[in-house]
């Protein structure tokens, strides 16, 4: 497709804030809201945390082990938090969660700060986001037109406006949730308004944020609108960026989190920490990789520190199902194992962080990528040995070890004792260098005897997948 003409005036945008929000009042309507809050913008309705007295909780009697252990190491959520939490997540400046790297866990009002707190969309690519972490996106309202749309994501390809329209041509890309009906906005100039709606106290309104003038076209029937965006503008669309419009389809593949789906259930956004439901606490999700059988993108956490023990996950999980829904805790409360869920033990093999197979994904894979991949974990450089990635099987399996005089594998399947990797980790006489794994603080940290004799099983076994 071609254009048939190009409007003269020069593309313009004004962002909304002090004085020029009056600017951005114009005569384009205002979404139409319901009276409800709608999905995905009421994450935190639940008021404000504030801590109250300890409550004292009637203990535990079974006889099972890992309860027992629960009960008499981390009896309340403070000592969840420092003898488990602080130790895997949070003590490593710049490496784990840790001031830089959001949720921050260092301080018993950190984690309490994540009960409620929303997950973290900003995870470098799209395909890192969580379907169940997408808020409601913004809505945009084009000068002429009767109804709003919500944007699912954004993107800005540079370049100077060509002749030429097409999916991938230079401009500010807008991906719509619903199909813009109307033609009449091809090749023409026009004001297109951002508002954004808030919940407060129970009432929804809508605020204009921005305002983009320019050349808009439509493409995929509607559903992808872009806006000419000469050089000199480009400043002002990074201003409109770094604004933060929000995205209802973060990763970009077709599903909006915070819709419902065709049997009426929203997806998210599921928050840090649920009260009452460690099942859609995102933060659990992530120890385990999946949350209600959905496949959650990025490595396991933690990253650079052992794995939770089925013992710290029930007391994890006791503790998200006990927490009031009110906001009202104190973090010396007791955690209730008695009345746990979770204490039953025909659930714990369903908590346990690294599953049960002693093949590549189910075990070898969650426990080196948390053992050791928060230093192997960068874009690897020809030879360089990384533990996390969709790539890391097969690596180890056809690569040598540049440090090794012999020339071994990383992995030979079937010959534990001529792979390089294994014989790292059980600090072998023939290896060159320091036993792995390292802890940055610590200095060396070996894995257990039970992960190790996995590890020698499965490549005993012929390494499988």
């Amino acid at each position: 497709m071609t254009r048939t003409h190009r409007a003269p005036w020069v593309s313009s945008i004004t962002l909304c804030w002090g004085a020029a929000l009056a600017a951005c009042q114009g005569t384009a309507p205002l979404p139409e809201l319901e009276d409800d809050p709608p999905a995905g913008l009421d994450w935190n309705d639940r008021g404000p945390t504030f801590l109250v007295e300890p409550i004292q909780a009637e203990p535990y009697v079974g006889s099972d082990e890992a309860v027992m252990e629960a009960q008499e190491r981390l009896a309340t959520g403070s000592e969840l938090h420092s003898e488990v939490v602080l130790r895997s997540c949070g003590p490593l400046g710049g490496v784990c969660h840790n001031k830089k790297e959001y949720p921050d866990m260092r301080t018993p009002s950190n984690f309490v700060g994540l009960i409620g707190a929303p997950c973290n969309v900003q995870s470098g690519t799209p395909e890192a986001v969580f379907d169940r972490c997408e808020r409601a996106g913004d809505h945009i309202v084009f000068e002429g037109h009767d109804r709003d749309y919500e944007i699912g994501w954004i993107e800005v390809i540079p370049g100077e406006p060509t002749d030429t329209v097409s999916e991938d041509m230079p401009g500010l890309h807008l991906h719509l949730a619903e199909e813009m009906e109307s033609g009449e906005l091809d090749g023409r100039w026009t004001t297109a308004r951002f508002y954004r709606s808030f919940v407060a106290q129970g009432e929804v309104s809508a605020i204009s944020y921005a305002v983009y003038s320019g050349v808009f076209y439509r493409l995929d029937g509607g559903k992808h609108i872009v806006a000419e965006v000469p050089d000199y503008r480009t400043e002002d669309v990074d201003e409109l960026i770094g604004a933060g419009v929000e995205q209802g389809d973060l990763n970009r593949n077709g599903v909006f989190g915070a819709h419902a789906t065709e049997d009426g259930e929203v997806l998210g956004p599921v928050p840090l920490i649920d009260p009452g439901s460690p099942e859609t606490s995102y933060l659990v999700a992530r120890m385990r990789g999946h949350m209600q059988g959905m496949p959650v993108p990025g490595s396991r956490m933690p990253l650079a520190n052992p794995p939770f023990s089925v013992a710290e996950m029930i007391a994890m999980f006791c503790f998200i199902e006990g927490l009031p829904d009110d906001g009202k805790i104190n973090l010396e409360s007791d955690i209730d194992y008695k009345n746990c869920s979770y204490a039953d033990p025909e659930t714990h093999p369903a908590l346990a962080v690294e599953g049960a197979g002693k093949n590549w994904s189910d075990r070898v894979s969650p426990l080196l990528e948390a053992n050791c991949g928060g230093c192997h974990s960068q874009d690897r450089a020809e030879g360089d040995l990384v533990l996390v990635g969709s790539d890391v099987y097969d690596f180890l399996r056809e690569t040598v070890s540049i440090t090794d005089p012999q020339g071994r594998l990383y992995v030979k399947p079937g010959d534990p004792q001529n792979s390089y990797l294994f014989l790292k980790l059980i600090g072998d006489s023939s290896i060159d260098g320091k036993r792995m794994p390292l802890d940055p603080l610590e200095g060396e940290r070996t894995l257990s005897e039970d992960e190790i004799a996995d590890i020698e099983a499965w490549i005993t076994d012929g390494a499988a997948p």
